[in-house]
């Protein structure tokens, strides 16, 4: 270190962490926790068949879906980007998967691949978009998802498909092994082989190291477009995936009437940031967040409020986790 160097060094003062911000810190991840048993106690009290086995299977289905894109929004979100295509992406997947099964007569096998390829498609293009042409992510979700919104009504000819759709899908999806539905069982498998990819694999780590410090991945050696690239493609997949399996579960498609995405998602992220790995992104803390929404729609209807109140939750919500992951990272807040 040059004395230069030094001099600066030494008249640099000490970075002084407040008392209050060590003790949010130490308190905040039990908040999302503090808050579901509240919930739970209040939705009980209201209504007794709350915590009945019914409503708890029921309560966790409901959730797997969103889970699961959010799982995809939460590999963008932890590079630094966003994605605001995830409902078009998993209505377009919804639809289309119908279409091919009920309009062409597709086998599920074949349907099921051409699924692949629409995803991997979709979050190419979205990527490349981004990664490549240096275009800003929101203005390309916002574009890609409403050129999938008028591709949903292109696919199915603006109307209901409700027959056609392959038993086996709808058998599959909808059945109960060993009493829990199969949602349940495919939604924390999908998490926990994303969370692996995140946490154990080199593409995890340069996933996040591009969220942190793009030009300090790129001197790294870490090929920046590439990953984003990457990011976007996983994503694209994981909504595809919902939305298909969505078809078995209502064994129908309409355009625009598909799986509600974009503000549970959004809610179930950055609750997650709150959460284990306090102020960042995490799979864990997505599925306690999707859960978490999940309990607040279930009460809500329990409690026989209007429907048109669960919007207003779900913003509330969303505007919640944005303010309780940031103040207990002292990144703002009260």
């Amino acid at each position: 270190m040059t004395e230069t160097a030094e001099r600066v060094a030494e008249a640099a003062p000490a970075r002084v962490v407040s008392r209050g911000t060590i003790l949010r810190r130490r308190l905040g991840p039990w908040g999302v926790p503090f808050t579901m048993v509240v919930l739970v106690l209040v939705f009980q009290l209201i209504n007794e068949r709350f915590l009945s086995w019914g409503n708890i299977t029921t309560i966790l289905e409901s959730a797997m879906l969103p889970a699961i894109v959010a799982c995809g929004l939460t590999v963008v979100l932890i590079m630094g980007q966003f994605d605001l295509s995830i409902q078009a992406v998993a209505g377009f997947a919804t639809v289309f998967s119908a279409a091919l099964m009920a309009n062409f007569n597709l086998t599920l096998g074949s349907m099921l691949l051409i699924m692949v390829v629409v995803a991997l498609a979709i979050g190419t293009i979205i990527g490349w978009f981004v990664a490549y042409r240096g275009l800003n992510a929101l203005v390309v979700t916002i574009a890609a998802g409403s050129l999938l919104n008028g591709g949903e009504f292109f696919v199915s000819d603006s109307k209901s498909i409700a027959v056609g759709i392959d038993p086996a899908l709808v058998d599959f999806v909808r059945s109960s092994p060993l009493g829990i539905p199969m949602l349940v069982w495919i939604a924390p498998i999908v998490a926990g082989l994303v969370w692996l990819m995140l946490d154990k694999t080199r593409l995890g780590r340069e996933l996040k190291a591009v969220g942190s410090n793009v030009e300090a991945a790129k001197f790294s050696g870490v090929n920046v477009r590439r990953v984003i690239l990457v990011g976007f493609i996983i994503t694209a997949v994981l909504c595809v995936l919902a939305g298909v399996l969505y078809t078995g579960r209502q064994a129908q498609a309409y355009p625009l009437t598909g799986l509600q995405v974009l503000l549970p998602s959004f809610a179930a992220c950055f609750i997650g940031a709150a959460m284990f790995k306090v102020g960042k992104f995490n799979i864990p803390g997505t599925l306690v967040g999707a859960l978490l929404a999940s309990i607040v729609s279930n009460g809500l209807l329990l409690a026989n409020v209007g429907g048109y109140t669960s919007y207003f939750f779900q913003g509330g919500i969303l505007l919640g986790a944005v303010w309780f992951a940031r103040a207990i990272t002292g990144k703002g807040g009260v």
